[in-house]
């Protein structure tokens, strides 16, 4: 997950960054140098920062619409067996990129990991919930047995490409903002 540094400094226009980083009225870093840290992502990635940090819906509907397209690649590759008319694949797509865009963030820690200054029971300390499979099963419009038999390790991989664009992403934002 970013810090809240590169957050504050992904989100400019509502957080001003410059004050909390102890700058002089003038910005560190404008819109254009954080285009530029960003500079080399592939489109993917970079659909899944700007829907993840800067909040566009736009983004997030074409990361949707290009891991569905990456899913529907490995389903014919794998053979999946599809039944027409379903939106199995489209709706795992989905959950997939929304589960790692807006996480399920832990009621009883609000997503801090700790509980006092315990590690949070809960979530053992992420910060987020897993889905249920049974959730993920009734988004994906499939019974819990069919998901649970053949579909789970499915949804594994698409959530795993996404989680692997967010990887990328905090990697370049890292390596360019020595970020440590």
């Amino acid at each position: 997950m970013a810090s809240p540094e590169i957050i504050s400094l992904l989100c400019a226009g509502t957080v001003k960054y410059h004050a909390a980083l102890g700058g002089h009225g003038a910005p560190l870093l404008t819109r254009g140098e954080i285009a530029g840290l960003l500079a080399g992502l592939p489109p993917e990635a970079m659909d899944l920062a700007l829907a993840k940090y800067a909040g566009d819906l736009a983004a997030e509907r074409l990361l949707v619409a290009k891991v569905r397209a990456w899913a529907a690649g490995l389903a014919v590759a794998e053979e999946w067996e599809i039944e027409r008319g379903r939106p199995t694949l489209c709706n795992m797509s989905a959950l997939a990129v929304f589960e790692v865009v807006r996480p399920n963030r832990c009621g009883t820690c609000h997503g801090t990991g700790y509980k006092g200054a315990r590690l949070c029971p809960s979530c053992d300390g992420a910060g987020v919930r897993q889905l249920a499979g049974v959730t993920i099963a009734q988004a994906c419009g499939l019974s819990q047995p069919d998901y649970s038999r053949k579909w789970q390790s499915r949804y594994g991989q698409v959530l795993q490409h996404v989680q692997g664009l967010d990887s990328r992403v905090n990697g370049v934002l890292h390596r360019n903002l020595n970020f440590d």
